[in-house]
């Protein structure tokens, strides 16, 4: 496996191990009632953050492997998920409604998100390969596959730390996860070299 996409695969099981310490932490420290309440984040809530990470981790990964799809509907989900971007918090929050269920499908996303890197062919990637793909709006959009791989995790990286701020809100400092990437633990970088 080249750098490039060992780089890529680093990331994708450094994401899956970032959520994890986010929800270890979440699920030891946060109530639910802290969970839905108005934190002052972009999304509202922690709720609603990690709704908004689920969802456009769908989005991206619907673009990736079928870009020619818009808009964009699963039956899990009330409204088009494209349409999410453009409603309020509540109807955001309501996407998913149960926490454990989220979260479940959060490591979902993660695992496919792996999958997927891990079947990539590396000189493409190298190549910077550009692919087609339709914004939330319909507009068509060019892109290449690793600018929105660094997007994606970058923009999970982004709301997890909001997500952590609120956390010591709530639960000081030591309920505060260390989601440092040179904190990952070395069997997870074994994973890597093991693919």
């Amino acid at each position: 496996m080249n750098a490039y996409k060992q780089h890529f695969l680093r990331m994708a099981i450094y994401n899956r191990w970032a959520f994890r310490q986010l929800y270890n932490k979440l699920n030891e420290h946060i109530s639910d009632e802290n969970y839905h309440a108005n934190s002052s984040l972009f999304f509202r809530s922690i709720h609603g953050t990690l709704v908004h990470l689920l969802l456009s981790n769908k989005i991206w990964h619907a673009r990736l492997t079928n870009p020619s799809l818009f808009p964009l509907n699963d039956e899990q989900y009330p409204f088009e998920l494209n349409s999410y971007w453009s409603r309020s918090a509540n109807d955001l929050e309501q996407a998913v409604t149960n926490r454990k269920d989220l979260h479940q499908r959060i490591f979902i996303e993660c695992d496919r998100l792996i999958d997927y890197i891990k079947q990539l062919n590396s000189e493409s990637l190298m190549m910077e390969e550009s692919f087609t793909y339709f914004d939330i709006k319909g507009k068509t959009c060019k892109r290449n596959r690793a600018e929105a791989l660094d997007h994606i995790f970058n923009h999970n990286t982004h709301h997890r730390g909001q997500i952590t701020g609120a956390i010591t809100k709530y639960g000081g400092r030591d309920a505060s996860p260390v989601l440092d990437l040179v904190a990952m633990p070395a069997d997870e970088y074994n994973m890597i070299n093991s693919t």
